[in-house]
């Protein structure tokens, strides 16, 4: 009697369990009802009736937000783009991600489709208290981000893989809640090695507004426009899921004109800023403390209209135009006052014109950086 209620008991469980998996679309394998090996589950799973989430389908955007559930896969994918959340099993997490993975984890994975193709997979680690302890996105196997946090969702650690098999990595240091140092670390060898760089000191002033930041460099280098440049407070998972900044955030702080920014053993940098985050000034010092340069931008509302740049009797400027949807149109370089060269641009096209003594002596056409036509100009 007792065997045939526990039969009938069972039946019915497994026929309920039948009809989430088919209307779900979701594959679920209980432990104790079958011969299953414990790798075949999520890492950290631990059978709970009612923790048992079905994958959810979402209707999304370019950034991978979840707009609107939809009740099937198929559903999901007949939009431009689709979302899924859902459990990460051991065999789908990364190297990088898994030897972070401790036993109080619950790993979760998001995957980003195009018109049917995955694009994007976004790994995340939360504990016990749902607290995000590791986000992770890679568009490539080896082509990614990994940011690690501390119980109190502050940012400890930020790793950058690029497909080459080069890495960067930025340690953060706080005291109690204040970011006081950044530390950049690069990998150019595909080894466990990394490199020192340069270390970012944060000042505050009394109301704790950040007042500026120095920057002490521990190699000789160059500073390349592919780095990296870090001034700002950790950015958040949110603001890293943009397409547009999908590795890193690149800030140019440097026009062109300026040249190659060199930096040497020992040397510092101060950056001030005003109390929007703004860069008012840069400030490089050599070993003996003495000043080997000064920039200094102007900013009208978020844009740098005017950056010069200070070197001995050697004065650089260069000043921008921006339309009204904050694109810029024109750039104006300047030697100690003399106009040098202008650049106008529309949508991709860009008219380049060099100046000799104030006057007009050669006018390039670039569209998509690519030159298209040169005329000399007969004066």
């Amino acid at each position: 009697m007792h065997k045939r209620i526990l039969l009938i008991t069972t039946s019915v469980f497994l026929l309920l369990v039948g009809i989430i998996t088919v209307t779900q679309g979701f594959d679920l394998v209980l432990p104790g009802l079958f011969d299953t090996d414990e790798e075949d589950f999520p890492i950290g799973f631990e059978f709970n009736i009612y923790q048992i989430k079905p994958a959810q389908w979402f209707r999304s955007n370019s950034g991978g937000m979840a707009l609107e559930e939809v009740q099937s896969r198929y559903a999901a994918l007949r939009n431009e783009y689709a979302l899924v959340i859902d459990y990460a099993y051991y065999d789908e997490l990364p190297e990088q991600v898994s030897q972070y993975y401790n036993e109080d984890f619950y790993p979760e994975i998001r995957i980003l489709y195009k018109d049917g193709e995955q694009i994007r997979t976004q790994y995340i680690l939360r504990d016990e208290n749902e607290t995000t302890r590791l986000n992770s996105v890679f568009k490539e196997p080896d082509s990614g981000f990994i940011e690690l946090f501390d119980e109190n969702n502050k940012l400890l650690n930020e790793f950058t893989f690029f497909g080459s098999g080069d890495k960067n990595k930025i340690d953060y240091f706080y005291n109690e809640n204040l970011l006081i140092n950044t530390t950049f670390y690069t990998n150019r060898d595909n080894t466990e090695e990394y490199r020192r760089l340069y270390t970012d000191f944060y000042r505050y002033n009394r109301s704790l507004s950040l007042r500026y930041i120095e920057r002490i460099f521990f190699t000789d280098m160059q500073l390349p426009q592919e780095e990296p440049v870090r001034l700002s407070f950790p950015r958040r998972a949110a603001e890293a899921i943009n397409d547009d900044s999908f590795i890193n955030e690149r800030i140019n702080l440097y026009p062109e004109y300026f040249g190659d920014v060199l930096v040497f053993f020992d040397s510092r940098i101060i950056y001030e800023t005003d109390e929007r985050g703004r860069i008012l000034s840069q400030t490089l010092y050599d070993e003996e403390n003495e000043i080997l340069w000064v920039i200094q931008n102007i900013w009208h509302n978020d844009r740098i209209v005017s950056t010069a740049k200070t070197e001995g009797d050697l004065v650089l400027l260069t000043e921008y135009s921006y339309d009204s949807e904050g694109d810029r149109i024109l750039e104006r370089n300047f030697r100690n006052g003399v106009l040098e060269r202008v650049v106008y641009t529309d949508g991709i096209i860009d008219t380049e014109e060099i100046y000799m003594n104030d006057i007009l002596v050669l006018r390039t056409v670039w569209e998509n950086n690519r030159k298209i036509s040169e005329t000399r100009i007969n004066n």
